[in-house]
């Protein structure tokens, strides 16, 4: 890990605030001081929408933020493709999915100045793993491996050590039949994103080239821990292509983007099965280039879903949730602050909203008004190339 000296990021004000930005910006009260990581693609990406990055990453930026919001880069962990970072705040480390061809992933040690140490790098069983998460007890890491190519697509159930590192891949799941609807995306699986339960007894596992979420039971006692429920796959129409998956803070209700379609969907849950409730729209355009569904985060009080939209729009839509019924209401869109919103969260207030623009090469921060749930850019952003993922982390005292 290196300190950061200032020449691969750069934090700049670009924005003028207008008078109700400024408003909302002085009813912010002083926060403690918070740190953040963030995931990137490295090297140049390529693309009619990309932008030419003044910088291409390097790997994993540590970003101090301040009492009064301002960002401050204080490191930089040089890793390949460190593009989605699993946090385990418990035991101060980080897996990172390294998406390349030869799919990898990574575990650090978090130290308590916000610097990464390497504990080891292991093969993922796959190719271009995009997503990862830790079951609830800390035993297990399981990798979507998307994989641009055909065959090389699934998830991988990965143990983890006593002392952090990563072992072999205990069990694979492929995913070799993609529904074929959108030619260039479906002609096999993709994994996309694995999410676990708040009890952790269920995991969903989006595949977007079959419009499936396959859910697997998870029993650490068990030779094989993870055992598919076939029964319990939730079926999109085709071409929806399903990403990401949220739950609510008390487990009852799903939140399901699909990229392809642009859709948000409201699900029950018990015990592994879902029922569908709502499905809304993250635009009324029908041009496929104007949809194109990206990461959703729940506001801390879960009063609030915010949820990205990319394409030609690069926008977040924000719904009022019913946190009795689940369901979504009163959807605002605002503008991203730039191109391809992949991915976005919150500190640990709430009052703050940060956006990774991949093709931009932009973070943008965002004030947030909690009981409205309004957003508005304060003007603050920290110029790396092609970031993909932003985590706020606990240091150590």
């Amino acid at each position: 890990m290196k300190k950061y000296l200032g020449i691969t990021a750069a934090l700049i004000f670009n924005h003028a605030a207008s008078a109700d930005e400024a408003r909302l910006l002085n009813q912010q009260p002083a926060v403690a001081e918070q740190t953040f990581l963030v995931g990137s693609w490295t090297g140049e990406a390529q693309g009619a929408r990309v932008q030419k990055a003044f910088y291409p990453s390097q790997g994993i930026y540590t970003v101090r933020l301040s009492a009064n919001g301002s960002m401050m880069p204080i490191a930089l962990t040089p890793a390949e493709s460190p593009s989605w970072l699993t946090i385990d705040a418990p035991h101060q480390r980080v897996y990172v999915v390294n998406e390349v061809d030869d799919g990898k992933v990574s575990a650090y040690h978090l130290g308590k100045n916000g610097e990464l140490t390497l504990l080891n790098t292991i093969d993922s069983s796959g190719m271009h793993p995009t997503h990862s998460a830790l079951s609830r007890d800390g035993r297990y890491l399981l990798v979507a491996n998307y994989s641009a190519k055909d065959g090389q697509a699934g998830v991988s159930a990965i143990p983890v050590q006593s002392d952090g590192r990563l072992g072999k891949t205990q069990q694979f799941f492929p995913y070799n039949q993609g529904s074929n609807k959108v030619a260039e995306r479906q002609s096999s699986g993709h994994a996309h994103s694995v999410t676990f339960s708040i009890d952790g007894q269920y995991v969903l596992a989006a595949d977007l080239g079959a419009d499936k979420i396959h859910v697997y039971h998870y029993d650490a006692k068990a030779k094989e821990p993870f055992s598919l429920l076939a029964d319990k796959t939730i079926n999109f129409p085709e071409g929806d292509g399903p990403r990401h998956s949220l739950f609510s803070a008390d487990g009852k209700y799903l939140y399901i983007t699909t990229e392809m379609s642009a859709q948000v969907k409201v699900y029950s849950f018990n015990q592994g099965k879902t029922e569908l409730l709502q499905s809304e729209k993250l635009t009324d355009s029908t041009k496929p280039g104007d949809m194109s569904g990206a990461g959703l985060s729940l506001s801390p009080d879960g009063r609030f879903l915010y949820v990205g939209n990319r394409g030609e729009k690069n926008q977040i839509v924000r719904y009022a949730v019913d946190k009795a019924t689940g369901k979504l209401s009163a959807s605002k869109t605002y503008s991203a602050g730039g191109v391809e919103p992949r991915d976005f969260t919150f500190d640990a207030t709430g009052r703050y909203l940060f956006v990774a623009n991949v093709y931009s090469n932009n973070v943008v921060e965002f004030a947030r008004d909690l009981e409205t749930g309004e957003l508005s850019p304060t003007g603050a952003t920290l110029q790396i190339g092609t970031p993909t993922h932003i985590r706020f982390v606990n240091l150590a005292k």
